[in-house]
C-alpha cells in the first residue's frame, strides 16, 4: 500500500507540473483543436484538386465512405494521438536534459520507467480534450445509424490500440538516454507507423509484404474498427480477431519496451552516459 501511495504521489507531482506548463501558455490548446481539422482538410484538398468533382466518387468506390473528410479526420485523430504518446517519453527525458533537471529525477527514489511514463497522463489530459472538440461537432453532424455496441467497441479497440505504443515510447526513451538526441530514428519509427496503419487510405492499396507487416502494427486494427464502427456502420463483435491481436500487442509490446530501456539505462549507469548530453 505505501508502495501504490509512493507512485500516487508521482504521478501527481508530474501531472501538476505539466499542467500548470499548458495553461501557462494556452495557445496551444486552441493550435491542436484546429490542427486535425487542418491536416483532413489538406488531404481533402488535395484529393479535390487532382480528382476534381469525381473525388468524392472515387473516395467511396475504394473505401465505402461517403464522407472522405470523417475518414480523414478520424485518421488525423488516431495519428496525432500517436505521435504523443510515441514521442512523449522520450521528449520528456530530452528537456529534462536541457532544462538542467535530469539528474535530479534520478537522485529521486521513484521508479524511473513510472516517472517517464506519467508524464503521459497530463498531456493525454489535453489530447483527450482536443480529440473531444475536433470530433464530436463533425462526428455529431455528418453520422447517422451507428450502433452504440459497436461504437463503444471501437472507443476501445483505440485505447488498447495506444497501450503498446507504450512500449515503443520506452525503446525511444532508452535510444534518447544512449544518444541524447535520436530524432533520426524517431522520425523514422513514425514514417513507419503512419505507413502501416492506414491513417489516410485503406490498407489495400498496399503490397501484400506490408499489408502482412501492417498486422504487427497496432494502431493498423485500432483504427480499421473504429471505421467499421463509426463510418461503415458495421456490427462489431467481441469475437473479432482484431481485437485478440490488439490485446496480444498489448501484453508483449510495453514489456518488450521497458526491457530494452532498463538495458540501456544501466549501460548508461556503468558507463557515465546519463551526465553526458
Amino acid at each position: 500500500m505505501r508502495k501504490v501511495k509512493e507512485y500516487l504521489l508521482v504521478a501527481r507531482a508530474i501531472y501538476i507540473k505539466e499542467m500548470l506548463l499548458w495553461i501557462r501558455y494556452p495557445s496551444w490548446i486552441f493550435t491542436f483543436i484546429a490542427l486535425p481539422y487542418t491536416i483532413a482538410g489538406l488531404f481533402y484538398g488535395v484529393g479535390y484538386g487532382i480528382a476534381g468533382p469525381a473525388a468524392a466518387k472515387n473516395f467511396a468506390e475504394k473505401t465505402g465512405v461517403e464522407n472522405p473528410f470523417l475518414y480523414y479526420l478520424l485518421g488525423t485523430v488516431v495519428f496525432l494521438m500517436t505521435s504523443m504518446i510515441v514521442n512523449d517519453v522520450g521528449m520528456s527525458i530530452r528537456n529534462e536534459q536541457l532544462n538542467g533537471t535530469f539528474e535530479m529525477q534520478y537522485l529521486t527514489p521513484a521508479g524511473k520507467l513510472f516517472l517517464w511514463s506519467s508524464y503521459i497522463l497530463p498531456h493525454a489530459t489535453i489530447s483527450l480534450m482536443v480529440t473531444a472538440a475536433s470530433t464530436i461537432p463533425p462526428l455529431t453532424l455528418g453520422l447517422r445509424g451507428v450502433d452504440l455496441f459497436s461504437a463503444v467497441i471501437g472507443v476501445v479497440a483505440l485505447f488498447l490500440g495506444l497501450i503498446p505504443l507504450f512500449g515503443i515510447g520506452f525503446a525511444i526513451a532508452a535510444l534518447t538516454v544512449r544518444f541524447k538526441e535520436p530524432w533520426a530514428v524517431t522520425n523514422a519509427l513514425q514514417a513507419a507507423i503512419s505507413l502501416l496503419s492506414g491513417f489516410y487510405y485503406p490498407l489495400a492499396v498496399l503490397p501484400e509484404w506490408l499489408r502482412l507487416a501492417a498486422q504487427f502494427i497496432p494502431t493498423t486494427h485500432a483504427v480499421s474498427l473504429l471505421r467499421d464502427a463509426l463510418l461503415l456502420n458495421k456490427r462489431l463483435i467481441l469475437g473479432d480477431y482484431r481485437l485478440a491481436v490488439l490485446v496480444a500487442l498489448s501484453l508483449v509490446y510495453p514489456v518488450l519496451g521497458a526491457s530494452f530501456y532498463k538495458r540501456w539505462e544501466m549501460h548508461a549507469r556503468r558507463t557515465g552516459e546519463l551526465s553526458k548530453y
